[in-house]
């Protein structure tokens, strides 16, 4: 969240609309599980104090995952994978640290076989439970909504009790409109939305022009023009 007042002095400057928000990952009874806050104020406590508490918390994952790689025959230097975040560092700097290596073909070989969950490499993360991720958004002022529902790997009706007792802990909103939802997965996701009294959110979860996703999709039907305020207004 550092860089937000920079983005809403570039956004107030070329017309564009800058949200402040975060996306939190979060530890899952399934699956895994992020969270996203969006917020009205650039900075908002108590949230900002937590995040350098689980800042430092990641450092320290990401040391003992090297540290496990070495006993696992595949060396890499903590300083190259600091280096490579620039910041806050996650698995996808470890594995970029693989691939210079020569321990994998490429970042996606390096979560297969060593870094995503429940691979010799990964190491669980002591971070935020559900609710806390919730209540900790809503305490400092955001709406907090699930972001990609389909990754907590849960039956239909395992979803629609979480997010239930996720609403009861402040939940506002849960992501409907993605191009990557089947149809089935939409009106799932829609269902639950409605049957809980949450916005229904979306987005590309665009991650760079190297992707398969285009900036801005958002699937289809796509998500309407005032999901945003609707949810703010929350």
């Amino acid at each position: 969240m550092d860089g937000i007042p920079e983005a809403l002095a570039a956004g107030e400057r070329l017309g564009v609309r800058v949200v402040p928000g975060i996306e939190l990952s979060v530890r899952a009874p399934s699956g895994s599980m992020h969270l996203l806050g969006y917020f009205r104020e650039p900075r908002p406590a108590p949230l900002t104090e937590r995040l350098a508490e689980l800042r430092a918390r990641r450092a320290a994952r990401a040391e003992r995952m090297v540290e496990r790689l070495a006993e696992l025959g595949a060396p890499i230097a903590f300083a190259d994978v600091a280096a490579r975040a620039g910041g806050p560092i996650g698995r996808p700097h470890v594995a970029d640290a693989l691939v210079a290596a020569g321990h994998a073909a490429d970042r996606q070989d390096a979560f297969d076989r060593f870094l995503a969950d429940g691979r010799p490499g990964w190491i669980p993360h002591a971070g935020l439970g559900p609710e806390e991720a919730v209540r900790l958004v809503a305490a400092s002022g955001g709406a907090p909504a699930l972001a990609h529902p389909a990754s907590l790997a849960m039956s239909p009706a395992g979803l629609d009790a979480f997010a239930q007792r996720l609403r009861a802990a402040g939940l506002r909103g849960i992501e409907v409109h993605r191009p990557d939802h089947t149809p089935a997965l939409h009106e799932l996701c829609a269902y639950v939305a409605r049957r809980h009294g949450l916005v229904a959110t979306g987005g590309s979860d665009f991650h760079g022009p190297d992707g398969e996703v285009r900036l801005g999709d958002t699937g289809q039907p796509p998500l309407p023009a005032d999901a945003l305020d609707r949810l703010l207004d929350r």
